[in-house]
């Protein structure tokens, strides 16, 4: 199977379950909107990021090392469907590596819920529903789990784990809607759902995690590889700065505008989310094929490259366009009148997930160039513009700068990317 093939093969699998999960999602989102109310729905919302942001913070993105460094390996196995003992190594000590960070985040989590709940005003009900999430938290060492199976090729499996999480969002929501249920029920039903997602990814990787092996040191399965601790450090910082304008924006409008502006933020950045979601899912299946091509055909990885950067642009814009036209109808559909005050704001996050879809693939590209630190500078600069866009407008535009700053830093870093490939190729011989 050709290298296009087999990446159009394993997207439509990632796609197929992330854009059924996208749908659920933004139903239980619109759902949980309408029952609430933008203020209490924005309080919900705060809560489940400040996780979302903390699991960020304590991940090292060790699925791009397994593949970076885990694929050379993986077919010196001794025999068809046998992963090489090295491979098997690497991937357990990554695993074990996850683990040792998400204990750490679960051990924050729970010592924030214990000493700053209070003085922060969380009710009593509020903070002890929150408790879920230090569970979840445990669970998300999933790095190294979705690194194996993107690397033996198991997108089928990654698939139903995508659909999986935001079903039980969705149903939880409608059950609490049925019952009348208490905000703290929701915050359960969102916080269970976090805690399904991780473990679904870790029971279908189970068997090559070296579970049995969870007290063996990490340290030498990780020298083997010089370039591994560079390489881990620098994708650490690249997905905090992802981070950053997706769940930190949440937490800055929430700061700026109360959280009623957070709610809406949200609502309409989960709508421009359909659009941009296969952005993570096409770095993910394009990433094993173009490490594979820089090494052996470096036309066929610039073609791949920039055919894949066009057609993902041209999708991404007609939605954009579309939002122009049908956004606050949407909106109001889909939560309420109140929310239709969030239509130019969708309209230019739904833009910033066009350039976004048109930039998905030249990352993994520059990683496969090894140009991971230079990827790290430009996408800092994209997120230094993104919040200074964002504060600048505030007195002018309110709410709806967020959707310019958006805009903003989706144009440098596709600029950006598209010179680092450019300058990357030129100097390197066919």
């Amino acid at each position: 199977m050709s290298a296009t093939r087999r990446v159009a093969r394993n997207f439509g699998w990632l796609l197929s379950g992330r854009g059924a999960g996208a749908l659920l999602a933004l139903a239980a989102t619109a759902l949980m909107a309408r029952s609430l109310g933008p203020g209490p729905f924005g309080l919900v919302i705060l809560l489940h990021t400040a996780a979302q942001m903390l699991r960020h913070l304590c991940s090292v993105k060790s699925s791009e090392a397994a593949i970076r460094f885990g694929q050379g390996l993986l077919d010196r196995g001794d025999g068809p469907g046998q992963p090489a003992p090295a491979w098997l190594d690497l991937i357990g000590a990554l695993f074990r590596f996850d683990l040792l960070i998400a204990l750490s985040a679960a051990i924050l989590a729970a010592a924030g819920l214990t000493f700053a709940a209070q003085p922060m005003g969380l009710p009593a009900e509020f903070a002890n529903a929150a408790w879920i999430y230090v569970a979840a938290l445990v669970c998300t060492a999933t790095g190294a789990a979705k690194g194996a199976l993107r690397g033996l090729d198991r997108y089928r499996l990654l698939s139903v784990q995508l659909v999986a999480a935001p079903a039980l969002r969705l149903a939880g929501v409608a059950a609490c809607i049925a019952l009348g249920a208490p905000i703290e029920w929701y915050v359960m039903v969102w916080g269970a759902s976090l805690l399904l997602e991780h473990a679904l990814l870790l029971a279908s990787a189970a068997p090559y995690l070296g579970v049995a092996k969870l007290g063996a040191p990490i340290r030498p399965a990780l020298t083997m590889q010089p370039k591994l601790a560079p390489f881990l450090k620098a994708v650490y910082w690249q997905s905090n700065l992802d981070m950053v304008p997706r769940h930190g924006a949440t937490l800055a409008v929430g700061l700026l505008f109360g959280a009623q502006g957070a709610g809406i933020y949200r609502l309409a950045r989960d709508i421009a989310e359909v659009v941009s979601k296969p952005v993570v899912l096409l770095r993910q299946a394009i990433f094993p094929d173009l490490t594979e091509l820089w090494d052996r055909d470096r036309t066929a990885f610039l073609s791949l490259t920039w055919r894949a950067s066009a057609i993902l642009a041209l999708v991404g814009g007609a939605f954009a366009l579309a939002g122009l036209g049908f956004g606050a109808d949407l909106l109001a559909l889909l939560a309420g009148e109140p929310f239709r005050a969030g239509a130019t704001l969708l309209a230019l996050l739904l833009g910033a997930a066009a350039l976004e879809l048109g930039a998905a693939p030249l990352r993994p590209a520059s990683y496969a160039m090894d140009r991971v630190v230079d990827v790290l500078i430009l996408q800092a600069g994209a997120v230094a513009l993104f919040f200074t866009a964002l504060f600048a407008t505030r007195p002018w535009i309110g709410l709806d700068g967020a959707g310019w700053a958006a805009l903003a830093s989706s144009s440098a870093s596709l600029g950006g990317m598209i010179w680092l490939v450019k300058r990357t190729t030129r100097f390197n011989e066919f």
